[in-house]
């Protein structure tokens, strides 16, 4: 029995700083800084809206620091809030699963659909740089925001592991297959977006703050390695 207890004691504290490890993490876009991003209107960290207007917010969804992005939709179907700043991360993957960030509704949406994605651009690992996005992946997964209802939703999840293109070369591939500068990879990432795709006459606004590319974390592994070696010692002392 006590065995047993101390086996469920070591996994709480395993997850414990597992979650600890991944709230502590400095976010990759947090909209305190208005940057420039080409031709567009600057915006915060350098966001501009495609079909959409975005703004850095100092009041509402503000969940990491001070400011958060809102991210207004009027009519359209189909529209993007892209930055051409991209964080090292995003070429430097080693093992890029998702996208987590926290997103703000002040009210419900009232038609049947509003889905926020991810598309990520870029250009060949060779082709010298600069801003070039012949290579636009996006990516499966989508957050359902309508069933959502109003308020703060903290750590909302899009997945980046199947690509639909339409670059040709990604389709069925994960991020970390297509983006980075490794001898493998595809291509090198240019510029990141969200995309909201909704009913096109209805109207939403969103704010969004603490964006985060999750990668596992080398204290998160430590942690459990050490967590199965406990485990593993008291399962053999209890055979002897």
């Amino acid at each position: 029995m006590r065995n047993c207890l101390m086996c469920i004691a070591t996994m709480v504290a395993v997850l414990f700083f597992a979650g600890v490890g991944q709230a502590l993490a400095v976010p990759d876009y947090s909209f305190e800084v208005i940057a420039p991003s080409g031709a567009n209107p600057p915006g915060p960290d350098g966001f501009f809206g495609l079909g959409a207007t975005v703004a850095q917010e100092p009041v509402i969804g503000v969940t990491h620091l001070e400011n958060s992005m809102r991210y207004t939709v009027g009519v359209g179907g189909f529209v993007g809030a892209r930055t051409e700043i991209v964080p090292p991360t995003l070429n430097d993957p080693p093992g890029v699963k998702y996208v987590l960030f926290d997103l703000t509704l002040p009210a419900a949406y009232p038609d049947t659909f509003a889905n926020m994605g991810v598309t990520i651009f870029g250009h060949d690992l060779n082709a010298g740089g600069g801003t070039s996005f012949g290579n636009q992946v996006q990516f499966a997964d989508e957050l359902l925001m309508a069933p959502l209802g109003a308020g703060t939703h903290l750590n909302q999840r899009i997945d980046l592991d199947f690509s639909l293109g339409p670059y040709v070369p990604s389709i069925g591939k994960s991020f970390n297959e297509i983006f980075g500068t490794c001898d493998d990879c595809l291509s090198v990432a240019s510029a990141f977006q969200f995309y909201i795709n909704k009913n096109v006459l209805t109207p939403i606004e969103v704010y969004i703050d603490n964006v985060r590319f999750v990668i596992p974390e080398p204290t998160t592994f430590g942690i459990m390695g050490m967590g199965a070696v406990v485990i593993g010692a008291l399962r053999r002392r209890r055979s002897y």
